[in-house]
Formats: structure tokens, sequence, C-alpha cells
């Protein structure tokens, strides 16, 4: 998205003065159709969500597992986008894996919105918690960029005995400063003017991560040029859990679970290393 700003407003800028051919390779960015490994069973459900619309959520189970899993994924993505991550983490654990799809993302119906969302995910944990999840089991809850945001909202759910905040920001007032003043080249600057709708800066993890004892696992890319670390860094520092620990991965960018597997790798290393199994 950010990358898409950019060149978009420099091209924009610089249009009168620069000729560059396209072609049909530029056009297309195809998005590979990632498959589950065999060693999981799959379930799908739709959960209804309001009086006219429905959220699509995947139950993925191996046969002796040692734990629950919840992934709440990130703005830019899906459930489908993190099979590659579960497979991952399928081969390092023996566990279940339970997601869902916001409203309006993937097979989910109706329409996303911030205070959505967090209903979504408390729709959803409700039905695992009442319906399918295996309570004799420890459940870690992951939320990933975006997804940050609904776990810290739904942090104290029942159902969660951990948490790890993934890629996360501060809040979007905070991320907003940071992407004009530190991400955006400098003759791009003086052209950009946001009007921003102010119920978007309630995207804020800055009270939300006071709130809570649980344990959490605070992970970040050392290379993330869209949600600095030093957002993970602060969270940490706010939160009072007892039980906390924060993890930088080194040379890893924003999408690290989603499109590399060493990354992955060092990710679900991390968060075997602090769970309590």
């Amino acid at each position: 998205m950010k990358k898409l700003l950019i060149t978009s407003l420099i091209a924009l800028i610089l249009q009168s003065c620069i000729s560059q051919k396209v072609t049909q390779s530029d056009v297309f960015n195809p998005v590979k159709e990632f498959e589950l490994t065999d060693n999981f069973s799959f379930e799908r459900n739709y959960i209804p969500n309001t009086d006219s619309t429905k959220i699509e959520s995947w139950y993925i189970t191996e046969n002796n597992p040692q734990l629950n899993f919840i992934y709440f994924s990130g703005n830019g993505s899906n459930i489908r986008s993190a099979v590659p991550f579960f497979n991952e983490l399928g081969k390092q654990f023996e566990l279940n894996i339970y997601s869902f799809n916001y409203s309006g993302y993937g097979r989910s119906e109706g329409e996303p919105s911030i205070d959505g969302i967090v209903r979504d995910g408390e729709t959803a944990l409700d039905f695992f918690e009442n319906n399918i999840g295996d309570r004799g089991l420890p459940t870690v809850v992951l939320g990933y960029s975006m997804g940050g945001f609904v776990a810290l909202n739904l942090i104290n759910h029942d159902a969660i005995d951990e948490t790890v905040i993934m890629s996360t920001f501060t809040s979007l007032e905070e991320l907003q400063d940071y992407l004009l003043k530190e991400a955006l080249p400098g003759i791009v600057r003086p052209f950009l003017k946001l009007e921003v709708d102010e119920s978007i800066y309630n995207l804020d993890n800055i009270n939300l991560v006071a709130k809570s004892n649980k344990p959490m696992l605070f992970i970040h890319g050392e290379a993330d040029n869209f949600i600095p670390p030093s957002m993970s860094i602060n969270l940490y520092n706010l939160s009072p859990s007892e039980k906390k620990d924060i993890k930088i991965i080194e040379g890893a960018d924003h999408r690290m679970v989603l499109k590399d597997t060493a990354s992955s790798k060092q990710v679900i290393e991390e968060i075997k290393n602090f769970v309590s199994l």
C-alpha cells in the first residue's frame, strides 16, 4: 500500500519530464493459490455475524495437538495468504489452527469497519470457544499487523491464554507521522496533503496494550519499512505483563510470514520458546 502510494505520487510529480514504457508484464501481479499440507484436516464454517451476513472461518487440525493457535490476519491479506505460514506451523508443532476472514474479506459477507473487525473477532472467538475449540489445550492468539489491534482488543477473552503481537503499530496517528516524515521521499512530502477521517485514529494500541497482564510476545521484522520495529518495542515497554518478551527478526520485512519461509521458521521458533506447553 505504501509503495503504491509513493510510486503514484512520484509519477504525478514527474510525469511531465519522464517517459516510461509499460508492458504487459507490468500490468499483471498474479497471486499464487497455496494449499494446506496433507497432515491437516480442514473444516470451513460460516458464522452468523449479523441478521443478514456471515463470516468465513477455518478450523485446521492435526491428530495429536499440543495447542490451539488462533490467527488474526492483517489488512492486506486474508486466511489464504497465511497458508504457507500454517504449513510451517504444522511442521514444527502438533496443533489446531483457527482463523477467519473479517467482514468483506475472502468469502466473508458485509463490509469492514474499525469497530466491525473487532466484533468479527469476538464473534469468531465465541464460536471457537462454544462450538469447535478444544479448551483442554492452551490457546495462543497471533495478531499480525492490523490483526494486532483486534488481538489487543480481545486479549482478555476467556478463550485466550497467551498472545503474540506481530508487526503491529502503536497507533495510526503515529504511523501516519512516521510515513510522512521518515518513509516518503523528501521530494514528495510538500505535495502530499492528507484529509483523514478522525475515526481512523481509533486504531490505537497504546492504551490497549496496558490493559492486560496475560503473557505477551512481541515480534517484528528488523527490515520492516512500513511499520517500524520501534513501535513493537514501545508496545513491549508499555505492557504490564509479568511474562513478556520481544524478538526482532533480522532482515525480515513487514510480510515476513506471508512470503519468507526462513523468517517464518524464525517466528515459529520464537513462539515455541515462549508459549507454555
